[in-house]
């Protein structure tokens, strides 16, 4: 195994792998820590918080769940715990876990929890120096237009959205 790259966060790998049908490939991979991401819902008014937050990688801003990485050691839940208030400031009236997956299995071993934070009351942001965020407030109709009609790119914030819907147990208003 060659270590093409380290970086801050992530290590670029590049190795040579012989796939289940005999085939030998050269494999790139980026061995990346794992996330959490977070929609914070107050089911009496249907309002989702978002942030807004610029990403260089891409040169844009997005609007996103609460996200971040999993610390050495911490447990996914206590993570989503402390990202939420972190950028958006809120505390989770109740943290439902709502499933999780490989956020790119192609090239990333990244693995994502997914969270909805139920009726969450004001906590104290505390962010970190390259994070470049505001909070957005949305009626989770709005949200849902946005995801359709692409004012909402950002995948883990789309799936959220979907969930929330089905856990309201409500039918779109589009």
């Amino acid at each position: 195994m060659e270590v093409s790259c380290r970086g801050r966060r992530v290590l670029f790998e590049s190795f040579y792998e012989v796939l289940p049908n005999g085939v030998r490939v050269l494999i790139d991979r980026v061995t990346f820590p794992n996330s959490v991401a977070v929609l914070p819902v107050t089911r009496s008014s249907r309002e989702v918080v978002l942030v807004r937050q610029y990403r260089p990688s891409i040169g844009r801003w997005l609007l996103e769940a609460p996200a971040g990485t999993v610390r050495e050691g911490e447990d996914p839940r206590e993570a989503a715990i402390r990202e939420l208030e972190e950028e958006a400031g809120l505390i989770a009236g109740e943290l439902e876990d709502v499933g999780g997956g490989y956020v790119s299995p192609g090239y990333s071993t990244e693995f994502m929890k997914l969270y909805i934070a139920w009726d969450p009351v004001a906590g104290r942001p505390r962010r970190e120096p390259h994070e470049v965020m505001e909070v957005v407030k949305l009626n989770i109709d709005e949200a849902l237009k946005m995801a359709y009609n692409g004012g909402i790119e950002d995948v883990k914030t789309i799936a959220l959205i979907h969930i929330a819907y089905l856990k309201l147990g409500v039918a779109p208003r589009l």
